[in-house]
């Protein structure tokens, strides 16, 4: 699913279990994801986006919805 934020386009995964994004990974006994700042920890109902450059960022479900709307597309 797309969503944007200041006509920004990302793609975004809400994860709750290993294999819902190929990016997490099982790390010191954690699950996590590499961003551009280093090792983010990841727990259930975390958004994992992708940027148009390609970074990965792990945000709290929370915060992803008050930043983030579903794109319509037309």
């Amino acid at each position: 699913m797309k969503f944007q934020k200041r006509r920004s386009v990302i793609e975004a995964t809400q994860w709750f279990a290993p294999g819902d994004h190929p990016a997490v990974e099982e790390r010191n006994g954690a699950w996590s994801v590499a961003t551009p700042e280093g090792w983010h920890t990841v727990q259930v109902g975390d958004w994992i986006i992708t940027s148009s450059e390609g970074e990965v960022f792990c945000m709290s479900d929370a915060l992803f919805v008050d930043r983030y709307e579903p794109l319509v597309e037309r």
